[in-house]
């Protein structure tokens, strides 16, 4: 009797024991849905390629500084070397074609470009892209020194109408001077030396050359040298333009330009020719000029 009083008790403690656990809420809780900390993980849009600002601000970082930096032109638009002092341009030895773009203004009247030449050479100087009339000069540099000597030649642009001076040369300095004449005004300038533009194509004896090329206001004329071993009959002709195209015929020794042999144009509505019978042994040169427009073409010399 007495063990199952003891028993009873026993199942009656351990009942408010229970009891007493379930009614504590802070005790025993279940858990609840909790909001997960902020991922650290690295955002790839950012970390990988970080958008500009269309409008970026000044950066301290050496290695991510932007600074303003001068234009330069690819050496394909302007292949001469080139040093400005004050309103002189120093050219150097003039090797090839140089185009050169300017201002002139009441501030500002001339412009003069100092070039050497080291063989005799035929010069071209083009000058156009005129508002206002402007003339150009071309003297021999004295000594060197860049001091005006002769005049070798002398002429004007204006806006309808080129400026062009074209000289044989013998070795030595030379000043371009670009003047202004009447208003403000921009300009642009070609100098090129025609000699070294030749294209040695080679004996013409017994064969048959053709060359396909083009001419523009930025390239007016194309050179080309040929050889005749021998006494023959020759034959230029000149077609697929679609603007009307000079082509002349000169002699050439060592490049440079001497007599004329033939003169021909070339347009749309007819090809050109030069014909020349028993054309003496020696070197001769092409020339193919712009006349209107730009313009591609095909040339094709052969002495049969």
């Amino acid at each position: 009797m007495g063990q199952v009083v003891i028993g009873l008790f026993s199942l009656v403690i351990l009942a408010i024991i229970a009891l007493v656990i379930l009614a504590s809420p802070l005790r025993f809780q279940l858990p609840t849905e909790t909001t997960p900390p902020p991922s650290t993980k690295p955002n790839p849009e950012s970390s990988l390629s970080p958008k500009l600002n269309p409008f970026p601000t000044k950066q301290t970082s050496p290695t991510t500084s932007l600074s303003a930096s001068p234009i330069q032109l690819p050496a394909t638009q302007n292949p001469c070397k080139e040093e400005q002092n004050g309103n002189t341009v120093n050219l150097g030895f003039l090797e090839g074609f140089c185009p050169f773009v300017g201002d002139l203004s009441s501030t500002n009247r001339e412009i003069r470009y100092r070039f050497n030449i080291g063989n005799p050479s035929n010069i071209s100087l083009f000058l156009d892209d005129v508002n206002s009339a402007v003339e150009i000069y071309l003297y021999s540099d004295k000594n060197g020194t860049g001091v005006i000597e002769d005049n070798y030649g002398y002429t004007s642009a204006y806006k309808s109408q080129s400026a062009i001076i074209k000289k044989q040369l013998k070795e030595g300095s030379y000043i371009i001077v670009v003047k202004l004449k009447a208003r403000d005004t921009k300009y642009s300038l070609q100098i090129v030396n025609d000699t070294s533009q030749v294209d040695n194509v080679g004996s013409l004896d017994q064969t048959t050359i053709p060359k396909n090329g083009s001419v523009s206001l930025k390239k007016r004329e194309q050179f080309y040298g040929f050889q005749l071993g021998n006494p023959s009959s020759i034959s230029l002709s000149l077609d697929g333009v679609s603007s009307e195209v000079e082509m002349y015929l000169y002699s050439g020794k060592g490049g440079v330009i001497g007599d004329n042999y033939g003169y021909t144009s070339a347009s749309n509505s007819k090809p050109g020719l030069i014909k020349k019978e028993e054309l003496g042994v020696g070197n001769y040169i092409v020339v193919v000029r712009l006349k209107a427009k730009d313009t591609k073409y095909t040339l094709t010399m052969s002495a049969p």
